[in-house]
This record gives C-alpha cells, sequence and structure tokens, in this order.
C-alpha cells in the first residue's frame, strides 16, 4: 500500500526523533499504541499545527465533565451602591494628602491644622478599601482595567508624601495632640494600604479578569490531569480526533501517515522494543489501518 520512500525527508527525520524520544520502558504494545500520534505529529503538517488546540479543547471539555462544580462559574456581580462605594473611596484617599500639600494656591490646610482631617480621610478611605476588597475583581471598574492591585501602591505613596509634610514640622506638632493622633492615622494608612497592595497583587493573579460574563480556565489542575480516568479520556477524545483528521485527509497525506507508521514500526524493531513476532502484527495492524476507523 505504500512505504517509508514516500516520507520526505524531514518527516522522516522528525519521525526517527519522535521515536528515539519514546522511553524504552514501554512495553511493545504501548509503543505501537503510540504509533499513529506520533505520525499524525510528523507527517500531517495541517494536522500537527492543529494538535495543540484539539488536545486543550479535549482536556478542557474532559476537566468540565469531571469537575461541572469548577466549570466557568459566573462572577460574583455587585450592585451600583458597590461601584459608587470604590469611587468614594479612592476620592477620600485622593483627597487627604491633598488637605495638606502645596498647590499653585498654598495648602488647604496648615499641617498642624490639617494633619488630623487628613489622617481621619485616610483611615476611612482604607477601611472602605479593605471592605470592599473581597469582591473588587468582580467591580466593573476593574474589569474595565481600573481598581487593580497598582492603585494600592499609588495611594500608599500619595499617603506617604502626606506623612513627610507633616514630620516637617515635627517639632510643632509634638505640642498639639490632635496633630499627633493625625500623624499616627496618617502612618497606620499608609502602612495599612502597602499590606492591602500584597494582598490585592495576590486577588488579581488568583482572580483573574472575567471574559464575557463568565471566569476563563486555564489549563487542567495537576490533581486532575493524573487521574488515570482523566488520561483515558483524552486518549479516546485523540483517536477520535485523529479518526476525524484521517477522514479528511488527502489520499497523498493517507499516504504519508501509513508511511510514518511503517518507518516508526521498523524503528522500534530495529531498536529491539519489538521481536519478530510483535513485528510482524504491528505491520499487519498498520496496513489494516484499523487505528483510523
Amino acid at each position: 500500500m505504500s512505504d517509508p520512500s514516500r516520507l520526505t525527508a524531514d518527516a522522516k527525520a522528525a519521525v526517527a526523533a519522535a521515536v528515539a524520544e519514546l522511553p524504552e520502558t514501554l512495553s511493545a504494545g504501548e509503543a505501537i499504541a503510540a504509533v499513529p500520534q506520533l505520525a499524525v505529529l510528523n507527517a500531517h503538517p495541517e494536522a500537527a499545527a492543529a494538535y495543540p488546540n484539539a488536545r486543550l479543547g479535549i482536556e478542557m471539555a474532559e476537566y468540565g465533565r469531571l469537575r461541572p462544580g469548577t466549570a466557568d462559574e459566573a462572577p460574583t456581580k455587585v450592585s451600583r451602591a458597590y461601584t459608587w462605594v470604590s469611587v468614594i473611596a479612592f476620592v477620600l484617599a485622593l483627597a487627604a494628602p491633598a488637605l495638606i500639600m502645596t498647590g499653585r494656591n498654598g495648602r488647604a490646610f496648615d499641617p498642624l491644622v490639617g494633619a488630623l482631617p487628613s489622617g481621619i480621610l485616610m483611615a476611612v478611605a482604607l477601611a472602605l478599601f479593605i471592605w470592599l476588597e473581597p469582591r473588587r475583581t468582580s467591580n466593573p471598574l476593574y474589569r474595565g482595567g481600573n481598581f487593580g492591585a497598582p492603585m494600592f501602591v499609588f495611594v500608599a505613596a500619595i499617603w506617604a508624601v502626606g506623612v513627610f509634610i507633616v514630620l516637617g514640622a515635627i517639632q510643632d506638632v509634638v505640642a498639639y495632640p490632635e496633630a499627633i493622633v493625625g500623624l499616627v492615622l496618617q502612618f497606620v494608612s499608609t502602612v495599612g494600604s502597602v499590606i492591602l497592595a500584597v494582598a490585592a497583587f495576590r486577588h488579581d493573579r488568583e482572580r483573574p479578569m472575567w471574559a464575557a460574563g463568565r471566569k476563563p480556565r486555564i489549563g487542567v489542575p495537576a490533581d486532575v490531569a493524573a487521574t488515570p480516568e482523566f488520561q483515558a479520556a483524552v486518549d479516546q477524545g485523540l483517536l477520535q480526533w485523529r479518526r476525524q483528521v484521517y477522514q479528511a485527509s488527502t489520499r497523498d497525506e493517507r499516504a504519508a501517515l501509513l508511511a510514518a507508521e511503517l518507518e516508526a514500526i521498523a524503528l522500534l524493531h530495529d531498536r529491539g522494543s519489538l521481536t519478530a513476532e510483535e513485528f510482524d502484527s504491528a505491520l499487519e495492524r498498520v496496513r489494516s489501518r484499523a487505528d483510523w476507523r
């Protein structure tokens, strides 16, 4: 029907390399079973290009079957009030240091007078941020590219400026109890924003942005991928995919697949993975095209 001479030099070299990568500890049956997949990936360029996406689709479908509870989950919805509180918290965070910063028209407040209201605003903003954090990544503002973890780094930075402004008048601050309280609130709030930023970066990684109203799954957890049931189902899915590839292939592409299989079987025999009897049986199996129907 066909022979290895139908393979191009590149395809023949690719088949040889793939056979060499097969563990020598494989049984004859396992080695022979790997031949059709080896042929598709090394003698059928179009199928080889489509293989990664085909395998991913099969794996994710099986993962969804095994773990329906962890399939695409609808994101937690937040109310309009929650969104407005997010905006208010951010405005308060910006207003707090602005009370004592120098602008074109001078400070809104002297550091001694403004330290306490500035500290109170920082503390209130931080309290709101902490309350908002568990659902922050479900916020439409987050999905729009705002309210990510870097926001808390920015807030901590501008709050630190406010702390340094008050510290610049430390000799006078010690004489005003309310200024001392304000400075303490500013310092604690700034440190709290840094700590919140660390937690927020972790939350951003754990809770990725939603896609089309659903949480995309990327990859299969290792504990699921290692189960025999999952592996067997994926192998069965790939078998069906290979058969579809074969049915859609041209006459020349089918001849190349057959030639690649014959080449692989010969190489397995040459390296001692197949006995003479197993080699003859494998040849009969390949030529029957049983793995493709």
